[in-house]
């Protein structure tokens, strides 16, 4: 179960709610309870912008088609964002991303939140520049 307080009028209702949610608990079980500042997901025009307006002018400029290597050009900045991971297949060595924009360390849904996002695609900016591929901002309200 996931509660999410936000200050307003609902507020104590929400806290209400969680706090009985907590009392049920069956106390023969482990449980994990974890509390943490809210942080906002990225957003889907986030993520269209990163899709639909920063991976096609570098995919061609690098002379690349398609979604199997849109998705390939992904995994690739995931990991040189957020590290790779070694492991072997049939004895040869393999990599992948530590994480990516959804899923965290141990594959968990995890999206990234608006400013971790932000980075992200602000690093992609800066790998496309070394190259030579100046990608577009279509939004300067995208950073907000």
């Amino acid at each position: 179960m996931k509660f999410t307080l936000h200050p307003g009028e609902a507020f104590e209702r929400v806290r209400h709610n969680a706090t009985a949610h907590i009392s049920l608990i069956d106390p023969d079980k482990a449980t994990t309870i974890t509390i943490e500042p809210y942080k906002k997901p990225r957003s889907s025009k986030q993520n269209a912008t990163l899709f639909g307006v920063k991976y096609p002018p570098l995919m061609e400029f690098m002379g690349l088609s398609g979604k199997r290597e849109a998705d390939e050009l992904h995994e690739f900045f995931c990991g040189e964002f957020f590290g790779w991971r070694s492991y072997d297949i049939m004895g040869r060595r393999k990599q992948r991303p530590i994480r990516t924009t959804t899923t965290d360390e141990e594959g968990k849904r995890s999206v990234l939140k608006t400013n971790e996002f932000i980075d992200f695609v602000e690093y992609i900016d800066r790998r496309a520049a070394e190259q030579g591929c100046v990608l577009p901002d279509p939004d300067p309200m995208f950073r907000r």
